[in-house]
């Protein structure tokens, strides 16, 4: 016999269109062989499916963010899920070109193998645009605010997941990213070391070439776009205003990101002048009271610390009971 609906209260679902509406916002699990992941995966339908979970598996995720010269543009992520701990957000630098099948790319578990948080490890989805292509920074492609859809994922894991904190991390263009996150989420913490701060300003040919390839229609040597979710620059007042997270910046001073990227990041984001700082070869203690910078010597050039200081630095994030004030002893570590 057929239900009659024409009774249920105005605005209410009727319970099969109910249950084909839910089911429409689950994942679904596929195998990927064609990947070096030649794992399971959680595809979802689309990113508000994602964002209106009510939880996650531990995996990896694979989530459409939009299209980009007609193709289908998926943001995958290993996820690490341990609701009330700190969720560590780590975000990768550049990758080795020309890539085969090395997608996704979740790097940094070496690191943090020996710590017992969440994990949200995203790869950047540019990078599968072009297997010649191996810096994106996090920032996207045109029609596509990674970005801002970055933040709208860690702010719905940490709900999720009540996480007490969400600390970002990563080096060079994954420090970039990282800084960038945290500006945005409240009670977070951004590690980073020996970052780019504006995409503009690094390396001239992997510039170019990330931009001839995700944003086709700006001319050669033109500016990235940027607006109140995208900024490819972390130099400026409209990035400045408003930042919600601090700052744990670690940089290498024989590398040349020093004169190039920290010092116009210190300028902008400390606005007075840091001749304290300009003229000494050491420093390490806090800027303001959101940016904490340790400005020393572990190798020469563009090098990281090593894993070790940075899972003892990583681990002391992740207790919930450490933050920002009481790192005055931090230089130890490093």
């Amino acid at each position: 016999m057929k239900l009659e609906s024409k009774n249920l209260p105005r605005g209410t679902i009727e319970p099969a269109a109910a249950t084909t509406a839910a089911s429409s916002l689950q994942p679904r699990q596929v195998f990927r062989s064609e990947t070096r992941w030649g794992r399971s995966v959680i595809e979802w339908p689309s990113l508000d499916a994602f964002l209106a979970t009510a939880e996650v598996q531990s995996g990896v995720h694979s989530v459409p963010i939009g299209e980009f010269a007609g193709k289908q543009i998926n943001y995958d992520f290993l996820l690490t899920p341990r609701p009330g701990t700190v969720l560590l957000c780590h975000f990768h630098a550049n990758t080795p070109t020309p890539r085969n099948n090395d997608l996704p790319l979740f790097t940094g578990l070496g690191v943090t193998d020996s710590i017992t948080t969440s994990m949200f490890i995203p790869s950047d989805p540019a990078l599968a645009l072009d297997a010649n292509l191996g810096l994106a920074w996090h920032f996207g492609c045109e029609g596509i605010h990674l970005q801002a859809i970055t933040v709208s994922i860690v702010k719905k894991l940490k709900t999720i997941l009540h996480a007490p904190r969400v600390v970002t991390w990563g080096g060079s263009g994954g420090g970039f990213a990282a800084i960038r996150v945290a500006k945005d989420i409240p009670n977070s913490i951004a590690l980073a070391w020996n970052p780019q701060t504006n995409i503009a300003k690094y390396v001239p040919d992997p510039v170019n070439r990330y931009l001839r390839i995700a944003f086709p229609t700006i001319a050669a040597g033109g500016t990235f776009p940027s607006d109140r979710e995208q900024f490819p620059s972390l130099c400026t007042n409209e990035f400045v205003a408003g930042y919600q997270g601090r700052i744990l910046y670690l940089q290498e001073r024989t590398d040349w990101h020093a004169n190039a990227h920290l010092k116009p990041f210190l300028a902008s984001f400390c606005g007075k002048a840091l001749s304290n700082i300009d003229d000494s070869s050491n420093f390490s203690g806090f800027v303001t009271d959101q940016l904490y910078l340790h400005l020393g010597h572990w190798g020469d050039g563009h090098v990281p610390p090593s894993k070790d200081v940075l899972a003892k630095v990583l681990g002391l994030l992740s207790d919930v009971t450490t933050n920002l004030d009481n790192l005055e002893n931090l230089a130890c570590l490093i």
